[in-house]
């Protein structure tokens, strides 16, 4: 596993691109780990997120999701589980002076080394970052990556939000519009991440784990490598990391274990039915 992120900004986009088509196409079937972050859930519900039903939580989900703007991508492509590069897309899409935000979530993505100034300065377009994915055959139909997230539904909706808008130029002065209802959002996730979907959060309930990323690597015995907590990139390879040691812990065996793996498939955690 690598020890260092592949940090990507308007300056060195146009090489970062060519190097990251041409791993994705060699790397067709790989697996890719995401992390987002973003300034905050500027909607909340008056009742406990617990007691929400799956389609209440899809709507919160789809309100903020739909008025706020990403402010960094952390993607890790990993080849067979043994080789796997990092890379972190700062976006510019986020004016902290223009945009809706919660100053708690601001305050903790800074404390953790974002510089939102210089974010916003030299980041690269979220729809450029869309048509990048797409173009690496990693999404969209046909794409045979399996894709892995951590209590992913707003990492999942904000990418296909930046899908949204790449597909739909004359949508960019409105509003992306995320499906209406939960399952159609599941199917259209389904049809965009083809390769199919993997929440850990999930799969930890499967193995009787609790908490947070990281709680979770703490208890499997998982370092960060590089970076810091809240920063995407280095959240994705921590991610990466955890998501191998519960597989070689939890599903590598004939237990039964991997037919409950696989029922995980597509799930996203809070949005089960």
């Amino acid at each position: 596993m690598p020890n260092f992120v592949r940090r990507v900004d308007v300056r060195n986009f146009n090489l970062e691109y060519d190097f990251f088509i041409s791993v994705s196409r060699r790397w067709s079937d790989a697996v890719v780990f995401l992390d987002t972050e973003f300034p905050g859930s500027i909607y909340t519900s008056a009742k406990p997120h617990y007691v929400l039903s799956p389609a209440e939580r899809y709507a919160l989900l789809k309100a903020n999701v739909e008025d706020i703007q990403p402010i960094q991508v952390g993607i890790t492509i990993c080849y067979i589980g043994r080789y796997s590069i990092t890379w972190q897309f700062d976006l510019c899409d986020f004016d902290i002076s223009r945009d809706r935000h919660v100053p708690e979530s601001i305050a903790l993505l800074e404390s953790s080394g974002l510089n939102l100034k210089h974010i916003r300065r030299f980041g690269v377009p979220f729809v450029w970052l869309a048509r990048l994915l797409i173009n690496a055959g990693l999404i969209g139909l046909g794409s045979k990556a399996q894709w892995v997230v951590f209590q992913g539904g707003y990492d999942i909706a904000i990418l296909l939000k930046g899908v949204w808008q790449w597909m739909r130029p004359c949508m960019k002065m409105m509003k992306a519009i995320l499906p209406a209802t939960l399952e159609s959002f599941l199917a259209y996730a389904r049809l965009i991440f083809c390769g199919g979907i993997y929440d850990i959060k999930c799969l930890m309930r499967v193995c009787g784990l609790h908490g947070g990323l990281e709680r979770l690597a703490k208890q499997l015995m998982v370092e960060r490598e590089v970076g810091k907590a809240h920063q995407a990139g280095s959240d994705s390879l921590l991610i990466c990391h955890v998501f191998y040691r519960m597989i070689a812990l939890y599903f590598s065996s004939k237990d039964g274990r991997k037919a409950q793996y696989l029922a995980c498939r597509g799930l996203l955690h809070g949005f089960e039915y």
